[in-house]
Order: structure tokens, then C-alpha cells, then sequence
């Protein structure tokens, strides 16, 4: 039995250890997985301008324009300057009460920002830029006024902490009230956020919950626990920053006695257990700060912590104190030591690295397995692109150890899949590494510096020289079997076996290895000379080839077949600024966009060849830019640019084009004065508004501009004009970001100012500013008139002494004339209105219908005002007169008339169109509204009983209706609704037919 246990035993045993060695192999088959790539920053400090390099707190306005607390108050940043509000002086609305500004938290709507400090609060009006001052209302006896934390809610209530004390501000009295305290007196307040409608108070002693009934501060867990911060996560969570024990996720409806299995610390890999500051990003990312460094827990992987340096120096010096993130997405990371830092994590994704702590990468070669061999000062190396990791160097001890510069030497390294051999081109000549020794071994070309390199199908090694021409070496044979005397060769692309593109400093070259022919394109095309430097060259997807240049601009290049003759060079984007950069490398993703390296980073031409983007250091990229054909693209499609400053890889797949919108804002607006008592000039500042008024005595108005494109700022250009005084734009740079205008008349004016990229893309949203130049008092038009009627009375009295007795000699004789003027008038106005009105109706005449329908139709056919025509006839009238007489019918006549005007608009026009009908005119109505004008005038008609001594007579009426747009000519119209008419009395008669 014994023996049964121990066989059993050792059968178990293995297949336990067969089992660990089935899953160690299993995980260590599974597909490597990139590394999240850090995002880049762009720091300020003092040498930026800002007043004070502790950083303790951030906020935005409504401009957009951040707001820094630091130990020398506060700075007002626009992207380009930093302006300082420090203590105050004689007027207490000018600065703070102690310089040392603690918190700094900006309105829902961006209006103000509230401020604390060592002693109290403060609150600044950001288009004022005044501040008003709040007292704390005391706890106890004995009570200090420092600001722990200032923090808005959800709700838009505004929360301060400070020490024990926990406030609220009322917007209904603007004062600060009380609302409860800590009652241990060796603990202190640090941080609130609500939860759902659950009040959350971290402490120094615990983490504690706010009884609104009671207005006290209960213990929920963790008793004598350090937070530091407090923020809300999904699902009622929240995030814990602690002292001692990193950042910690917390959900309240889970009873937890200890808090080690829901946080991420040291142990973790996070920088830091101390906890300055918590920010949760929307792609679910959470940044956390610590006393040595930033670190970010990605939102696929939150197990994992993700280092994030703000710049060169070693992370874990960093003491960060604060973060924010903007409206726009930029987070804003403020330090004790070292200012602050702006990134944009939507930008950075491209990841650079030196090699090795070499930095200058001259050189890349694909080789296995997504691993890349790359050349710099320090020597060859193996990089890794998913782990990140290098190894090497190869040539520590190689055939050139005897040089004490021997790995500067390195320039040019091609893996040859082939025959798995790796050659590189030196200072000396040509090497290959001997995998073995793991060192270079000299090889051929002893003396001749080759600066590129490429192997055709044969074996045949293709070596651009320096300044020594162009060699093709045959391994094989050992020897060169052709050379043309060409300047230094920057890119050898094989077009077959035989034949190869040559880009060189002295324009594009294609050379037959068989023949020795070679022959200059600047012989076939103009677009490309000898004297154009080409830095590359390379197949397109597209069935031709990319060129491009140094300061010439990019070039594409097709053929037909192998026949030279038939090339054309058409130049792409010739307006931007790859016309002026020298360019690198080109490498065409597979959606057919192009990604090229510059010496100013990497521009992204889309695959429509009209989008151009370009990205530099706020993405990741180097800004001191990338070195001529040092690149390289691993089998997934990572691609990779080295330079100066080190090596830059990504993915085209993952790079976000965020598109480019900056708010562009007045940041200043100065009036110069003139003082009317005594002469002398006074400047001004002027309050932030839409508007802004200038008097008589303003003589200059200066505006100053930024646009809120942190990451860039320095890139951008202004246009801007002041409409109704100048009719074209004008363009200054970031240098001089202000518009200055002299003696303005007076009137209203509009100043626009916009943004513009180095794409020269213009912003979408721009700044405006209406100006409203006041006249003086003698100026205004009141005054005006007043001044000329009074020259005029002296004139005209000075005047009348002369003519006084002229006008009484003249006086009878100008009264005769009046009254005999006065007569004609009478006449004329009865003729007239004989002429144009009926005798017997009152209403106007055919004739003066027939004018004010012309003059209607001209307004038609000039501003396109429609009218509609209605006519409207007398049922039966024959009958009436035949029953009771002409008399009876002649009443009926004019009590109709009376009926249709009295219930038409004065604007209408009717008018009486012979015997028993009339005809109307109705401006600006269609013709269904006509409609409804005919229905109410018959339904009138038909409710009347006309009184008609000694009778009492009915009557209805039956009406045609058009629209003018309808018909080509009033003519039409009238002859259309007289037929729609006929129809009516066709029908029935007591009707309107449209």
C-alpha cells in the first residue's frame, strides 16, 4: 500500500509539473503587447515668465485661459505670457489678502475663480480681473483661515474645506456660511465630492459622510486613515488618495474593513504611496499624482501603472501637486518644484526613446519578429518595439575597437533577409556582423564612407558613398564591379535586378549595373534639376514613386513601363511647408496616406494628397526632427524615424487627428486719453466685454489676442480686421499678437480676429469686439442742427431788414394768388377724383384699379411682393332690378359696396368693374389667404338683409380668386378669375372658386 501512495505521489507530482510547463508555454506563446505610449508634455517654469515654480492648484476660465496658484498668488496664463496678481495694495479689489495662494477653483460658468489662501477667500471677476474678499464665519474661538480645498459639485454648489471647517457659498446673500466640523481637534478636513446626494469628506483621520439633517460629519470607514483626495468614479465609487497606501477605489455599498485590496501602490509599480491629486479621464484612464512622479492607470489594463515623466529629469524627482483637465481635453499638471506641464493625451501617440544612451540614430533595419537594428553614436543595437528594450551594443569590442571613436562610425545598416546578414555602412567602409562574435568584421571599400546601402537579387551590394560615388560590390567575387561618379547618395531604390534609383544631393538618378548607363531625370523633367537636392525616393502602392527633397518640396513620379521618356513629375502640395523643411523619409501606410519625416517632426499627407497634418513634440515626435533615410517599418506596421534626439515609433492605425479648433480670445483692450484740462495723455485698460465705448478723447485703442492653443502657440499666426474701416485682413505673428487704431471717427465698428496653423488653416471660432465711438457733445447730430438753425436765424434775420418791405408791398398780392391757388387745387382734386371714382358706389373706378394693379405687378416682378386679384359679382342683380325696380337695385349696389369695403384691409383695393361688379386687390396675400378674405366678404353678403324702402331684399355674391404668381400679366390674371367666376355661377352661384 505504501508503495501504491509514493508511485501515486510521483504521478501527481508530474503532471502538476507537466501542467506549469504547459502554461508557462502557453503564456509565453501568447502575442506581445505594445506598451502604452506616455503622453508628451510641453513644461513652463521661470524662464517661461511665471511668477513662481510651486504650483499648487489650476483652473480655467471662461475664455479658456488657465489660472495658477502658486506661492506668489496667482497667474493669469494665455498661452503666451503670464500675467501675476499678488498682494493688495491701497485698493483692496486689486490682489489677494496673503500672497501664498493655495486652491483655485473656476465658476460652472468660468466667470470667476475662487481663490484660498493662508488666509481666507477670495473671489476674481475674470473680465474685471477684481477681486472680492469673504470672511469664514469661526467655529470656535480660536479659528484659522487656511484653504484645504475649494471644489464645485455637480449640483454647481461650491464646497470649501478648511482645517476642521467645512463651507458652503450662497449665491442668494454671496457670503460663506457654515455647514459643519470635525470635532477631533488633531485631524484636519482635505477634500469633498458628492456622490449621488451623499456628501463624502476626506480627512487626515478617516473618510466621513455629511448628515444634512443633523449637520454633522459621520465616520463611514477607515478610521484613522490619511486621504489626501476624493473623486467620483462610475457607479457610486470613488476614487481615495491616501498617504500611505496610493490610489484606492472605494465603493460605499460594500462593507470593507480594510482598504489594501482595492488599491494600486509602490507594489503595483506606482510611483509613489503619498497621493497629491486624482484625474479620471473620459476614455476611462485614471492620472495620479504623487510625491515623485505622475503615473496612469490605462483604462485596458488598470492592474498595470504606466510612468509618465512631465520632462527630462528622472521621474521620480517629480513631486507633482495638482492636475486638471480643460474643456478642450488638455491636462495640466502643476508641480512643487519645476511650474507646470500641458499635454494632450489624444496627441501623444507616437513614443520616442534614445537608444542604449545614445541618442543620435543614423540608421534603421527591419529584422525578426518585429525587432529593429539601429545605428547610433553608442554603437548596433537590437530594439524590441513591443517590450521596448535594447540590446547590444554589438560592436563594443569589433574590428574597429581600436578607434576611440569607433561607433560614430556607424551609418548605415541593412538587414538582408535573404541571406540573414546584416551589413552596415561606416566612415571606413563596409562591415557585416559576424553573429557569433557579435561584432562588425570589415568586409570591402576600406576608405570609402557609404552613407547608403541597399542588396539586390543577385547579392550584388549597392554602396552610396560620401563623396566617392556610387559602387556596386559583388560578394562573391569580392570586388566592385561598377562605380559612377556621383555626390553623396542619400537613397538606392532597385527598380529590377539591373537598374536603381539614386537620390543624391545633386538631383535623381537612375543606373543600369549591366550597361553602366546612367542618366539624369533633370534631362526629362524641369520639376527636378541637378541643383535639387533629393533626400529619398521610393515605390509607390499608387504604381509610381515618391521623391522628396531638401526645401523643394514633396514630388510624385510615374512612368510607362521602363521607357524614360514617358516620365512626368508632378510636385504635391507645393504651397505647404514640405516645400520649405527637408524631408527624411516617406513611408505609405496602407490606406495609402503618407507619413514623413522632417527636420521640424513628422507630416501626415492623407491618402486624398490635399489634408496635411503635422506632428511634433506635444505628440511624442522629436521637434528637433529626423534624420535623411533613417527608418524602418516592422511587420506590424509599426513605422519608426530616427534623429538627433533619438528614435520616434507608432502605429499609423492609432494616431488620432484631432481636428483643430482653438478658441481665439481678447486677452487685453488699453485706450490711450488725452486730459482736455492740461494736455497730457493716460493709458487705460478696458473691461473684457462684447462692447466697449470710446469718447471723444480717446486717441488710440490697442487690442491684444491669443489663441488658446497651448500645445502650439508659438506656431501660429493672426488675422484680424476692424470691419467698416478696413476692408481687407491683416496678418501679424505670435510675436506681435496686438491691433493698434489712431483717431477713430465716430460710428460703430467690429473688430475679428482669427487663428492660423502652419497648415494655414484657419481657426473656426474667432474673437469679437464691438466698438462705439462717441462723438463730442458739439458733434452729435441734435447739436449739429441746433448750431445750423441758429447761423441760419442770424442769417435769415439779417436778411429779412432788407426784404421787409418787399414782403408787405407783396402780401396782398401772395394772398390773391393763394386763394386762386387754393380754388385750382379744389378743382384739379374733384376732377381728379371724378376721374377715378364711381359715381354711384363711392369706390374707385376701373382706371384707378387698372393703375394700382400695374404698379402692384411692377413690385412683383422687381422684390417679388405677390398680391392676389378677387372679383366678385352680384348673384341675380338682373332680377332684383326687374322685381323691384332700378332704384332697389341701385341701393342694393351701394350697401354691397359698403359691405366688401368695410370688411377689406385699408392696404386693399377695390374698386367697382362695371355693372354689378367689383374688383379687389389684396396685397401681399396668396392665394389662399385670398380665400379666406372671399369666404368672410360672401358669408357677409349672405348674413345682410339690405333695407331697401319699401323693400327688404337678400342678396349673395359669387367670387373668382388667383394669385398673381400664377400669370405672366395682371391682363391673365383678371381673365383667369373672371373665368374661375363663370365657374362659381355655373355651379350654383353663392360660392368662390380658387
Amino acid at each position: 500500500m505504501y508503495k501504491f501512495y509514493v508511485i501515486f505521489d510521483y504521478i501527481m507530482r508530474t503532471l502538476l509539473v507537466l501542467s506549469l510547463i504547459i502554461v508557462f508555454t502557453a503564456t509565453c506563446s501568447l502575442p506581445a503587447r505594445a506598451k502604452p505610449i506616455a503622453p508628451a508634455f510641453h513644461s513652463y517654469n521661470m524662464d517661461s515668465g511665471i511668477a513662481h515654480v510651486s504650483i499648487s492648484d489650476i483652473a480655467e476660465d471662461k475664455y479658456g485661459f488657465l489660472w495658477l496658484a502658486s506661492q506668489s498668488g496667482v497667474d493669469k496664463f494665455d498661452g503666451y505670457t503670464f500675467r501675476n496678481f499678488g498682494l493688495w495694495g491701497e485698493d483692496k479689489s486689486t490682489g489677494l489678502q496673503t500672497l501664498f495662494a493655495l486652491q483655485i477653483e473656476a465658476s460652472l460658468d468660468g466667470q470667476y475663480l475662487w481663490v484660498g489662501t493662508y488666509s481666507g477667500l477670495s473671489r476674481i471677476d475674470v473680465d474685471t480681473e477684481s477681486f472680492k474678499h469673504y470672511t469664514l464665519p469661526a467655529s470656535e474661538p480660536f479659528n484659522k483661515q487656511v484653504i484645504n480645498r475649494i471644489k464645485t459639485t455637480h449640483n454647481g454648489q461650491l464646497w470649501i474645506v478648511s482645517e476642521r471647517n467645512l463651507y458652503t457659498y450662497s449665491p442668494e446673500s454671496d457670503s460663506v456660511e457654515l455647514v459643519s466640523y470635525l470635532p477631533s481637534t488633531t485631524s484636519t478636513l482635505t477634500d469633498i465630492e458628492l456622490i449621488g446626494n451623499t456628501l463624502y469628506v476626506t480627512s487626515t483621520s478617516g473618510l466621513y459622510k455629511l448628515d444634512p439633517f443633523k449637520k454633522s460629519l459621520e465616520l463611514v470607514a477607515f478610521e484613522n486613515m490619511n486621504f489626501t483626495r476624493l473623486v467620483a468614479a462610475e457607479k457610486s465609487q470613488f476614487w481615495l488618495g491616501t498617504a500611505t497606501h496610493g490610489a484606492c477605489l472605494f465603493n460605499p455599498d460594500e462593507q470593507s474593513t480594510t482598504i489594501d485590496k482595492s488599491c494600486t501602490s509602490e507594489t503595483h509599480g506606482l510611483s509613489d504611496n503619498y497621493v497629491t491629486d486624482i484625474l479620471l479621464k473620459d476614455n476611462g484612464d485614471i492620472w495620479v499624482s504623487t510625491q515623485r512622479g505622475l503615473n496612469i492607470l490605462t483604462s485596458h489594463n488598470p492592474n498595470s501603472v504606466l510612468r509618465a515623466p512631465i520632462n527630462e529629469k528622472d521621474a521620480a524627482k517629480e513631486r507633482v501637486s495638482s492636475l486638471y483637465q480643460t474643456k478642450a481635453g488638455l491636462v495640466v499638471v502643476g508641480t512643487r518644484d519645476d511650474g507646470f506641464a500641458i499635454s494632450n493625451p489624444l496627441l501623444s501617440n507616437f513614443y520616442s526613446q534614445e537608444i542604449g544612451e545614445g541618442r543620435i540614430i543614423s540608421s534603421l533595419s527591419n529584422y525578426k519578429d518585429n525587432q529593429v537594428w539601429v545605428a547610433n553614436e553608442k554603437g548596433l543595437w537590437l530594439y524590441d518595439t513591443i517590450s521596448k528594450t535594447q540590446e547590444g551594443p554589438f560592436t563594443s569590442n569589433g574590428a574597429f575597437a581600436s578607434s576611440e571613436d569607433t561607433n560614430d562610425k556607424l551609418l548605415s545598416v541593412f538587414y538582408h533577409t535573404k541571406s540573414d546578414a546584416l551589413w552596415v555602412t561606416t566612415r571606413t567602409g563596409l562591415a557585416k556582423l559576424n553573429p557569433q562574435t557579435r561584432n562588425l568584421e570589415f568586409v570591402a571599400l576600406n576608405g570609402k564612407s557609404g552613407y547608403s546601402i541597399n542588396i539586390d537579387d543577385d547579392g550584388d551590394i549597392w554602396y552610396g558613398g560620401y563623396s566617392d560615388g556610387l559602387f556596386v560590390y559583388r560578394p562573391s567575387e569580392d570586388r566592385v564591379i561598377k562605380q559612377w561618379p556621383l555626390s553623396l547618395t542619400t537613397r538606392i531604390v532597385l527598380d529590377d535586378n539591373e537598374n536603381a534609383w539614386l537620390s543624391t544631393v545633386s538631383g535623381l538618378f537612375v543606373a543600369n549595373k549591366l550597361t553602366g548607363d546612367l542618366t539624369s531625370i533633370s534631362e526629362l523633367t524641369d520639376k527636378i534639376s541637378d541643383q535639387t537636392v533629393v533626400t529619398w525616393i521610393s515605390q509607390s502602392k499608387r504604381g509610381g514613386y515618391w521623391i522628396g527633397t531638401q526645401a523643394a518640396g514633396l514630388f510624385f513620379m510615374s512612368k510607362e513601363g521602363s521607357d524614360l521618356s514617358t516620365i512626368k513629375v508632378t510636385q504635391i502640395k507645393p504651397e505647404s511647408r514640405l516645400s520649405n523643411v527637408s524631408i527624411g523619409a516617406i513611408v505609405e501606410d496602407d490606406e495609402y496616406g503618407l507619413w514623413i519625416s522632417t527636420i521640424e517632426g513628422i507630416a501626415y499627407l492623407a491618402p486624398n494628397l490635399s489634408t496635411l497634418s503635422y506632428f511634433g513634440a506635444e505628440n511624442g515626435a522629436l521637434s528637433t526632427g529626423y534624420y535623411i533615410g533613417s527608418v524602418t517599418v516592422t511587420e506590424n506596421n509599426t513605422i519608426m524615424f530616427g534623429g538627433a534626439e533619438g528614435l520616434t515609433q507608432f502605429t499609423p492605425s492609432q494616431v488620432a487627428n484631432v481636428k483643430w479648433s482653438p478658441g481665439v480670445h481678447l486677452t487685453n483692450v488699453e485706450t490711450v486719453s488725452r486730459n482736455e484740462q492740461n494736455g497730457t495723455t493716460y493709458q487705460q485698460r478696458q473691461r473684457l466685454d462684447e462692447v466697449i465705448e470710446l469718447k471723444h478723447n480717446d486717441i488710440a485703442l490697442t487690442i491684444e489676442f491669443a489663441a488658446t492653443d497651448y500645445m502650439n502657440a508659438n506656431e501660429l499666426r493672426y488675422a484680424y480686421k476692424l470691419a467698416d474701416f478696413e476692408n481687407s485682413w491683416r496678418f501679424t505673428d505670435y510675436k506681435t499678437r496686438t491691433a493698434t487704431y489712431t483717431n477713430l471717427d465716430p460710428g460703430r465698428y467690429r473688430f475679428t480676429v482669427k487663428a492660423i496653423n502652419q497648415e494655414n488653416e484657419w481657426s473656426t471660432n474667432a474673437a469679437q469686439l464691438e466698438i462705439v465711438v462717441v462723438p463730442p457733445w458739439w458733434d452729435k447730430p441734435i447739436w449739429r442742427v441746433a448750431i445750423t438753425l441758429l447761423g441760419m436765424l442770424l442769417i435769415s434775420s439779417m436778411v429779412w431788414l432788407r426784404i421787409a418791405s418787399l414782403k408787405k408791398r407783396s402780401a396782398e398780392l401772395a394772398l390773391k394768388v393763394e386763394e386762386k391757388t387754393r380754388d385750382l387745387e379744389a378743382v384739379v382734386e374733384k376732377l381728379t377724383q371724378l376721374s377715378t371714382q364711381d359715381a354711384l358706389t363711392g369706390l374707385k373706378n376701373r382706371r384707378y384699379f387698372t393703375q394700382r394693379a400695374k404698379a402692384a405687378w411692377q413690385n412683383y416682378k422687381r422684390h417679388n411682393h405677390t398680391f392676389s386679384l378677387l372679383i366678385v359679382d352680384i348673384d341675380f342683380f338682373k332680377r332684383i332690378n326687374d322685381e323691384y325696380g332700378h332704384h332697389v337695385g341701385d341701393t342694393v349696389l351701394i350697401k354691397i359696396a359698403r359691405i366688401l369695403e368695410d370688411n377689406l384691409r385699408e392696404s386693399d383695393v377695390i374698386a367697382r368693374w362695371g355693372g354689378e361688379e367689383f374688383l379687389i386687390l389684396l396685397p401681399s396675400l396668396k392665394v389662399q389667404e385670398a380665400f379666406w378674405v372671399a369666404e368672410k366678404l360672401r358669408k357677409t353678403v349672405a348674413d345682410y338683409e339690405i333695407d331697401a324702402p319699401p323693400y327688404s331684399v337678400s342678396a349673395t355674391i359669387t367670387c373668382g380668386v388667383a394669385d398673381i404668381r400664377d400669370y405672366d400679366s395682371v391682363e391673365a390674371c383678371i381673365h383667369a378669375i373672371d373665368k374661375k367666376l363663370y365657374v362659381g355661377k355655373e355651379s350654383g352661384r353663392n360660392a368662390v372658386i380658387k
